[in-house]
């Protein structure tokens, strides 16, 4: 009996040298610990919580087509492979002073996250396990730049905000394999696109990344899952009601002034006619400590994943973080597209995207969602207007068009319950948006 608990305690040993041998590699947490591994693994969030990235772009080289795959929020295992390797870059890599060369870097093997508004450095760092005495001085990050250069066997990642670049150099030709094979099995999944500053196009105001579609795409249909614009279904409205309440079999329900209201204990669940689903938390975490934004950004994640009526990707659109709680915005996806809505169907509805989740303190206290099914339509419709055109057609309404373009998307506009919507152009410029066809 001895022998066998002295050989399992060995093993024990064993194992724990694997998994620290395993982590020194990567340097995926912050902490070397076996027991805090273990807690993560089980708690769900051993993928990295990054609240930033809007896509994720892969350029292969040596000609190939660059590919811009937008961030399903609630799925990035995809992009673990290229978490680890920002970890051990800027974890065990030199630092340089060097710029992002983007005709260069866009000429070779590279992988960006580009992010949709700046992240904090200290929760990038957090959800990375990034020593908190890396990056200097930078306190926001706009994008990442992960560069293999398998002649030199060196692994670079430039850490951008708008005033300074960070370059972090490993040296590592085991490293340097890890990301040419990483990028080489990404998923094709994605559509092509073009870097602004790369192709020379100097009236954007940053480095943008353009949708490039060269083969048509699909119209879409959008439907709301619980009317047809006549007759609520009761029953499917129920069931996502549902997936929010601890205990649904106990659930009250009511029907006042055509508001829709499920409740239990804790959480009340509310439907209006047009077509907003509305949830309450009448729990609001810990106001003794403070707001977390990476961890209010998994939790926001998680409630996501409970929305049974969810069917599309979700995208993250933008972020607005204060003392108070920590808002996040999301638009639905499909063909790897944004859905977002219209000017007119955001001011009915008093809202800014189709899904806006508020978080304090870790736990989600409101939550809106426009809702709809997005389903692509038969067959592809070759585009008429590339950006290039798009920008003119604003440009030539403006009295002032020297002002440099802020963004520019490819999107659908969705307005309500509709068949055959195209995709389009969104422009922003000073602060405006303006639509054009594509």
């Amino acid at each position: 009996m001895k022998n066998f608990g002295k050989n399992l305690f060995i093993a024990f040993l064993m194992i724990l040298a694997i998994y620290q041998t395993t982590e020194l590699w990567f340097d995926e947490l912050s902490s070397h610990n076996f027991f805090s591994f273990i807690l993560q693994q089980n708690s769900g969030f051993m993928q990295a919580q990054l609240y930033g990235p809007e896509n994720v772009i892969v350029n292969r080289g040596e000609n190939s087509s660059v590919i811009m795959h937008r961030e399903n929020v609630t799925d990035t295992v995809y992009r673990r492979d290229f978490d680890k390797l920002i970890t051990a870059s800027v974890n065990k890599g030199e630092t340089e002073t060097s710029k992002v060369d983007w005709p260069h870097i866009f000429n070779n093997r590279c992988v960006v996250y580009s992010f949709a508004q700046p992240i904090a450095a200290d929760s990038f760092k957090k959800g990375l396990g990034i020593g908190t005495s890396k990056l200097g001085e930078i306190n926001e990050i706009n994008s990442v730049v992960i560069v293999p250069n398998t002649t030199d066997n060196v692994l670079r990642t430039y850490i951008e905000n708008d005033g300074e670049t960070v370059c972090c150099v490993l040296k590592r030709a085991d490293m340097v394999q890890k990301c040419t094979d990483a990028i080489e099995k990404f998923s094709e999944s994605g559509n092509s696109c073009i870097s602004s500053r790369a192709s020379g196009f100097n009236i954007f105001s940053k480095n943008t990344f353009i949708p490039i579609i060269n083969d048509g795409c699909s119209k879409i249909n959008v439907s709301n899952p619980v009317t047809d614009g006549v007759m609520i279904d009761t029953k499917a409205l129920e069931n996502i009601a549902d997936s929010f309440l601890d205990n649904p079999a106990v659930k009250w329900s009511s029907v006042v002034n055509n508001i829709y209201s499920y409740s239990d204990e804790y959480n009340v669940v509310k439907y209006s006619l047009n077509g907003v689903l509305e949830y309450s938390g009448y729990n609001t975490g810990d106001g003794g400590e403070s707001q977390n934004p990476a961890a209010n950004y998994a939790a926001a994640v998680e409630f996501l994943k409970k929305d049974s009526g969810i069917k599309n990707d979700i995208v993250l659109s933008s972020v607005n973080i204060n003392k108070e709680r920590s808002r996040f915005y999301f638009d639905y996806a499909v063909n790897n597209i944004p859905a977002v809505m219209s000017d007119e169907l955001k001011k009915g509805l008093d809202m800014h995207s189709s899904i806006e989740i508020s978080v304090s303190h870790g736990s989600v206290v409101k939550y809106r969602r426009y809702l709809c099914v997005i389903e692509q339509g038969n067959g592809k419709e070759a585009m008429t207007s590339d950006f290039v055109k798009a920008i003119d057609n604003v440009y030539n309404t403006l009295e002032n068009n020297e002002m440099s373009v802020d963004d520019i998307d490819l999107v659908y506009k969705i307005n309500g319950r509709q068949n055959d919507v195209p995709v389009c152009w969104k422009i922003t410029i000073g602060g405006k948006t303006y639509w054009e066809a594509a």
